[in-house]
């Protein structure tokens, strides 16, 4: 069971990103994907530079920091917890795919719930730490569609 919480917190995000790469190769809507890959990684990176800015004024503790009792199966890069950067990062992409290609959409979103419950499996996060990435990753995603369609989408930028 511990290699599939590893499995599924530590190499499934990179697979995700595979899956944008085999999405784009697959399709034939080339331009099409190009818009929808590159307002998800963009809007996903500023999205996860946002939260970072907050962690790092805001620290709080992983769970196996706090409770003796949890034994983490991985020890993350950082000590701040809150919110979760995986869940900001992978809840703000799949939205912002979501809002293009529900059927994509749906898939990076479920990939991404997967991410965010399996590190609290493995103890680096709490609940709490998923839930509010998530909550920010959807609030972000909204700001930055909105933006895209006015900027981008509309001709304005292009």
């Amino acid at each position: 069971m511990n290699y599939l919480i590893y499995f599924c917190s530590v190499i499934l995000p990179w697979l995700s990103l595979v899956g944008l790469v085999v999405y784009f190769i697959l399709t034939k809507k080339k331009i099409a994907a190009v818009r929808t890959i590159s307002l998800a990684l963009i809007g996903a990176f500023l999205a996860w530079i946002l939260a970072s800015l907050y962690k790092y004024n805001m620290p709080a503790p992983r769970p196996f920091e706090v409770l003796s009792n949890i034994k983490p199966l991985f020890i993350p890069g950082r000590g701040e917890s809150f919110p979760s950067d995986h869940a900001v990062f992978f809840s703000t992409l799949g939205f912002l795919i979501f809002y293009q290609n529900r059927r994509l959409g749906l898939i990076f979103l479920l990939s991404a719930l997967v991410i965010g419950a399996t590190r609290v499996l493995a103890g680096v996060h709490w609940p709490v730490d998923i839930l509010a990435g998530f909550g920010f990753g959807f609030i972000f995603s909204l700001v930055a569609y909105w933006v895209a369609k006015k900027l981008i989408f509309n001709g304005f930028l292009l």
